[in-house]
């Protein structure tokens, strides 16, 4: 039913913070003389690597670097999300937008005659947004619009929901339901549980990663369908961009098909060395990410 789909397609508001953590680093200034030594001995050094290498070398230099990130997803071709995001070093903030009527479309469902019903479906079916800042390995996160209206009843429109990434116990049994924010570590962990990884361009690869995968698992838990029994099928191939400085540019996946419908995804590096200036928010509205949870409970 439309609701049950549209929990669990919401869910995947948790599934562009894979991409976040994909980074490149800028390359540091040297004399003509050392950048060709330099180069000379990169070179060697990237023909004696195999394709998996080579795409696990140019995601080297995450932590030192600060970088822009652009992401979009899009269900059965329809726009479902956009998303920008800065990253310097072990910080990070994103800033993303949900279509949620592109379930609707995708799904093929016209809106309820019923007023009652038709009340509640504009309200899930509405577009969301959402604010995420990691700072010391707390996130703290700001949603609003559609289903999640309702928090600014009870909390204010202003208010951020904080989960601290190293805390064990119950709330780390949570972070995993909602998909790990954790966005280094998640790419990382995606990137050497590629297999199959052939170079198929010039500068261009492609591998993939099994239904069976943790990487895949943690995916399922982002976008919610787990809990609701369902399963990825087969493999997922990813496409990695990797410029012609040897860094990560650019990924592109398509997840397997749920419910009839196929989420695919693509980001890409747009600027590096850039100030971002990441801070914790500066409100007195911020709340445990129980709370939040508690309310989609």
């Amino acid at each position: 039913m439309p609701t049950s789909t549209t929990r669990r397609l919401a869910g995947a508001v948790a599934v562009p913070a894979f991409a976040l953590a994909l980074a490149a680093c800028s390359p540091e200034t040297s004399s003509d003389s050392e950048d060709t030594a330099d180069e000379a001995q990169e070179d060697d050094a990237a023909a004696q690597l195999s394709p998996h290498e080579t795409v696990l070398a140019s995601y080297e230099g995450l932590d030192s670097e600060s970088y822009k990130m652009e992401s979009s997803m899009t269900v059965d071709d329809i726009d479902f999300m956009d998303m920008t995001s800065v990253s310097d070093g072990e910080s990070a903030r994103s800033s993303q937008d949900m279509y949620m009527s592109a379930i609707m479309e995708a799904m093929g469902e016209d809106m309820p005659d019923d007023p009652e019903a038709n009340e509640m479906m504009e309200t899930m079916f509405s577009d969301m947004h959402s604010e995420s800042i990691i700072v010391d390995d707390v996130i703290y996160m700001q949603f609003s619009g559609g289903m999640f209206a309702m928090l600014a009843e009870d909390f204010g429109e202003d208010a951020w929901f904080t989960l601290d990434l190293n805390e064990q116990g119950e709330l780390s049994e949570l972070y995993q339901e909602f998909g790990s924010f954790d966005l280094a570590e998640q790419t990382e962990l995606m990137l050497e549980e590629l297999g199959d990884v052939e170079e198929t361009g010039d500068g261009v690869y492609t591998g993939t990663l099994s239904a069976d995968s943790e990487a895949m698992e943690t995916m399922m838990g982002a976008t919610g369908a787990g809990a609701n029994g369902a399963e990825f099928a087969g493999e997922t191939e990813l496409t990695v961009t990797i410029d012609d400085r040897g860094l990560l540019e650019s990924m592109e996946m398509t997840l397997p098909e749920i419910e009839g419908m196929t989420m695919r995804m693509v980001s890409e590096i747009v600027e590096i060395g850039g100030d971002y200036d990441i801070s914790v928010p500066d409100s007195d509205n911020i709340h445990p990410f129980e709370d939040f949870a508690m309310m989609g409970g």
